[in-house]
């Protein structure tokens, strides 16, 4: 009987240009990361991550229209990829879709029901409408998710100026601050006398 080894492939070639293309981002080398996405999703027009990818990287270069593209066909091919949920949101907030944004990290919050960033995010959308109750309230599930997260602390804190009063807003400024977040500390100065 004769044993021959042969190895078995970790990854398929499209996962590959995926991960080098997210190497060439993180180093700040977009255009090269736009060309390796390219090439993965040449060798499989499936692959939900390099549309995902590319998305990130159009949206970060502003070209919005091919970036919400790729979020669409991202989520077209991955209905519970709740990340391409959150950044499509994200990216209709840039645009003042306020409402649309809200769907979409709702979408995200359902498929993850603990994705802070997707609570934190629609929270924001919502102090943009004016929603400050709805903000508070997924501005507290943000920090329940997690408590380091400054940024809520402060956005709740901004939120609750609209409805509870300064002295409710200046203990999140407060938290904000100690957490490093030094924005926090200009509205304590000129609100929390």
């Amino acid at each position: 009987m004769s044993w021959s080894y042969l190895p078995a492939q970790a990854q398929s070639d499209d996962s590959l240009y995926v991960e080098s293309g997210i190497i060439k981002t993180k180093s700040g080398n977009d255009k090269e990361a736009i060309n390796d996405f390219n090439k993965a999703i040449e060798i499989n027009p499936k692959n939900p991550e390099a549309y995902y990818n590319l998305a990130n990287v159009q949206f970060k270069l502003g070209d919005t229209k091919s970036a919400m593209t790729c979020y669409n066909k991202v989520i077209e091919l991955d209905v519970r990829h709740d990340r391409a949920y959150k950044d499509r949101g994200k990216l209709k907030a840039a645009f003042n879709d306020f409402a649309g944004s809200i769907e979409d990290f709702t979408k995200a919050i359902f498929v993850n029901p603990n994705y802070s960033d997707a609570y934190f995010n629609r929270g924001l959308s919502n102090f943009n409408l004016k929603l400050y109750e709805n903000a508070i309230v997924d501005f507290s599930k943000a920090i329940e998710l997690n408590p380091a997260d400054a940024g809520a602390y402060y956005s709740r804190g901004n939120a609750k100026s609209h409805t509870l009063g300064k002295m409710a807003a200046c203990l999140d400024w407060s938290k904000a601050g100690e957490l490093g977040y030094f924005k926090a500390y200009e509205a304590i100065r000129q609100n929390c006398n």
